[in-house]
C-alpha cells in the first residue's frame, strides 16, 4: 500500500477514525469561517460542511498513511506501540533500530500537552464568543477542543510517557 504496508482491521478501522476526526475538523472549520459572513444555518451546514467534510476526512486519511510511512510502515508502527505496551523490546531487535522509534513516541509528550493547554484556552474562548457565534458553532466548537484535548490527557501523553520509560530500561533480557 505504497510503503504503508498490509492493514488489518484495527488499521482500517484507524483510517476510518482519522477520516472521521478530519470530517470533523473541516465541517468546524468551515462553519467557524462562514459564520463571520452569514449565521450558521442547517442549510449552511449541509451546502459548506459536505464538501468541507469529504476534503477533511481525505486530508486525514492522507496524513495518517504519511504517519505510517514516516515510521517505517504500519506493522512497525504497531510493533512499535505493542513495545511500548509491554514496556518491552524483544531482545533481537537492534539499538539503533528501537531507540529512535521509541524516541519519537516518547517526544510526543510536548505536543499532547500543549494540545491540553490549548484545548482549555480555546473551550475558554469559544465559550466567551457564544452570542457572537450561536448555539451551533459554540457547541461543535467546545466539542471539538474537549475531543483533542480528552484524546491528548488519555493516548498520547500516556503513551511517551511510557515510552520514555521503556528508554530508561532498554532492551528485554533474553531467556
Amino acid at each position: 500500500m505504497n510503503g504503508v504496508g498490509v492493514l488489518d482491521e484495527a488499521g482500517r478501522l484507524r483510517l476510518l477514525g482519522a477520516a472521521v476526526t478530519g470530517a470533523a475538523f473541516a465541517v468546524v472549520l468551515a462553519m467557524l469561517v462562514l459564520s463571520s459572513w452569514t449565521e450558521a444555518t442547517t442549510r449552511a451546514l449541509v451546502t459548506v460542511g459536505i464538501p468541507a467534510a469529504a476534503a477533511g476526512a481525505a486530508v486525514a486519511v492522507v496524513l495518517q498513511r504519511r504517519s505510517w510511512r514516516g515510521e517505517g510502515g504500519y506493522e512497525r508502527s504497531i510493533a512499535v506501540r505493542e513495545w511500548i505496551a509491554d514496556g518491552k523490546v524483544p531482545a533481537g531487535v537492534p539499538a539503533d533500530q528501537w531507540i529512535p522509534l521509541v524516541q519519537a513516541q516518547a517526544d510526543r509528550e510536548g505536543a499532547g500537552w500543549g494540545k491540553v493547554v490549548l484545548g482549555v484556552l480555546w473551550i475558554a474562548m469559544t465559550w466567551s464568543m457564544h452570542e457572537e457565534h450561536g448555539a451551533l458553532i459554540t457547541t461543535m466548537l467546545i466539542l471539538l477542543w474537549s475531543a483533542m484535548a480528552l484524546w491528548a490527557a488519555v493516548w498520547v501523553i500516556p503513551r511517551a510517557r511510557a515510552a520514555r520509560a521503556l528508554l530508561r530500561r532498554g532492551v528485554a533480557p533474553q531467556g
